[in-house]
């Protein structure tokens, strides 16, 4: 008996022990819960629950423009010629620099021209071109005196013209360097004739070829309507020349007044030119006198006779008076004609023997009531009269025996 309980109890030992080895570990001991703060009341909006409604997805910004390249502006072309100024004289024969302003691209070139009156291309060179500045020089030629322009322009690749400036100025004569010329002392520029009148022309000249001078008047100096050629006389020096052409009927406006000789591009082609305006017979203007003898600081010797002639515009078969007056007052010759159908007058004057000094020669032409009276006048000399030759006498006869 006391072994079985021996046993029982080694085998309940045992159990225990070994329940003991495979117990779980304690489970921790559970922290009470802390108890979170009460809201306190406030005046603040109440805060917005982002769960009761999905968000509203906003616009994509369009990514920037690129800025555009920078496109050059057109410039705008132009040109003018600054040195000499209107109405300069240039001298035939000699060189000269032209200057100016311009405004062009760099692609574009500067030409300048000299052209007559009547359009001949005298010369034409290429400019040197600075930023804003050009520059040209030129030999110019002895052919043609008088009226001419001097045309600059400025052009494209192409050759073609984007702009230009017209330039008038006057060719003049010197005589020491040229061997060969025409010149006019009348028409100046700008002088009035008037339709179906004789206009004046006169001036010098030097070895014309053949012997020939051709005076003309071309219509808005393009194109030649009236011409007249007279023969000269033979000199190897300089000589005085006048003419008359009659102003055709029709013509009215800017016209161009012309003498040459010789023959155009040749070396014996002479030319001088002006530009004249052309008045019809009932313009209130169109009247005038040109003298076209004594010439300005003409000596007359006293006590003879003088020539004197000249046109009277718009003056048909009128009245025309001529006086002589000396610085004192005094008048000492006087005398009165009448003009030919075209205008054209002459007369004479004598001088007293005893007459000496500076005389102022006027002459005045048509009548006050019918709108077409001028005048004008010119200085003379009168010198000491020639003393006259004595006549001999003729041998007396020996009466015979």
């Amino acid at each position: 008996m006391n072994r079985t309980k021996l046993a029982t109890i080694l085998f309940i030992l045992t159990a225990l022990f070994l329940a003991a080895c495979n117990a779980s570990p304690p489970l921790p001991t559970q922290v009470p819960l802390a108890s979170l703060p009460t809201a306190t009341a406030t005046g603040l909006p109440a805060t917005r629950d982002l769960t009761a409604e999905a968000p509203t997805p906003q616009p994509t910004e369009p990514p920037p423009t690129p800025r555009p390249s920078a496109t050059p502006l057109p410039v705008d072309v132009w040109i003018k010629v600054t040195n000499p100024e209107e109405g300069a004289d240039l001298v035939v024969g000699s060189d000269v620099s032209i200057r100016g302003l311009v405004q062009k691209e760099p692609t574009h070139s500067v030409w300048l021209s000299l052209i007559s009156a009547t359009g001949h291309l005298l010369t034409e060179v290429e400019a040197r071109v600075g930023e804003t500045s050009w520059e040209a020089g030129f030999h110019v030629p002895q052919s043609v005196t008088g009226t001419a322009f001097l045309n600059a322009v400025v052009r494209d690749e192409d050759g073609d013209i984007l702009a230009e400036n017209n330039l008038r100025i006057n060719l003049v004569l010197n005589a020491d360097i040229v061997d060969r010329f025409v010149v006019f002392a009348q028409p100046t520029y700008g002088e009035t004739a008037v339709s179906e009148f004789n206009i004046l022309f006169s001036g010098q000249t030097k070895l014309p070829a053949g012997n020939r001078v051709t005076i003309e008047i071309w219509e808005n100096c393009k194109e030649p309507v009236a011409r007249q050629t007279f023969i000269m006389g033979r000199s190897r020096n300089a000589f005085p020349w006048q003419g008359f052409v009659v102003v055709p009927k029709d013509l009215v406006g800017r016209a161009c007044a012309v003498a040459t000789f010789g023959t155009i591009g040749e070396d014996n082609w002479r030319e001088a030119q002006t530009v004249i305006d052309v008045l019809p017979q009932d313009h209130p203007e169109a009247y005038g006198v040109a003298l076209g003898y004594p010439p300005p600081d003409t000596t007359i010797p006293a006590g003879e006779a003088f020539p004197l002639y000249g046109t009277a515009l718009n003056v048909r078969e009128g009245p025309v008076t001529v006086s002589v007056v000396l610085d004192n007052g005094r008048m000492v010759g006087q005398s009165t004609t009448t003009t030919d159908y075209w205008g054209y007058w002459e007369t004479q004057v004598t001088l007293p023997y005893e007459t000496l000094g500076a005389a102022k020669v006027s002459v005045s032409v048509g009548e006050q009531t019918q709108g077409n009276y001028a005048e004008t006048e010119t200085l003379i000399t009168i010198s000491e009269a020639n003393t006259p030759t004595p006549v001999p006498l003729l041998p007396t006869a020996t009466p015979s025996e």
